[in-house]
């Protein structure tokens, strides 16, 4: 390859890299509510989280009904720091069946009290959250059946 095409090689691959990476922000508004953005917080507020995210590279490889489910039906997995077994066999369970999850770990206030927002309920470790439907406590048959309605494919084998 010549120098002027690795030099414009290098200049796109540069030019990219700021897609590559993003940031979000987590703060608690004036009414107790947890807030998550791209865009950071209003300046009234102090105290805020920033994350830098980079984009789940293997999801473009994803079979076609996973990425569908995972779009329409995107999936939340509810753990503690001392949830023991029953979070290992649920993380288990998403990772034999190729599900693109994210896993929030109750450690703060704010933590259980976004998932009292979305539950409902004082909080149960582990929960699995398929879209807008919840299933709290591991049991193996009650998420499969979570996940086999939003139409993730079967791919423990």
């Amino acid at each position: 390859m010549n120098a002027g095409r690795l030099a414009a090689l290098g200049l796109l691959a540069g030019l990219a890299l700021p897609a590559f990476a993003q940031s979000a922000y987590r703060w608690v508004d004036k009414d107790g509510r947890v807030q998550y953005s791209d865009q950071p917080p209003p300046p009234t507020v102090q105290k805020f989280e920033e994350r830098h995210l980079t984009p789940n590279q293997s999801t473009a490889q994803l079979p076609y009904a996973t990425r569908k489910a995972s779009a329409a039906f995107p999936v939340t997995l509810y753990t503690s720091k001392d949830c023991g077994q029953p979070c290992e066999d649920g993380r288990k369970l998403l990772q034999q069946r190729k599900i693109p999850f994210t896993e929030t770990r109750l450690e703060s206030a704010e933590d259980v009290a976004a998932f009292k927002a979305r539950f409902h309920k004082e909080p149960t470790v582990p929960s699995l959250a398929v879209g807008k439907d919840k299933d709290e406590g591991y049991a193996a048959a009650s998420w499969n059946r979570l996940l086999d309605s939003a139409g993730y494919p079967n791919r423990s084998n």
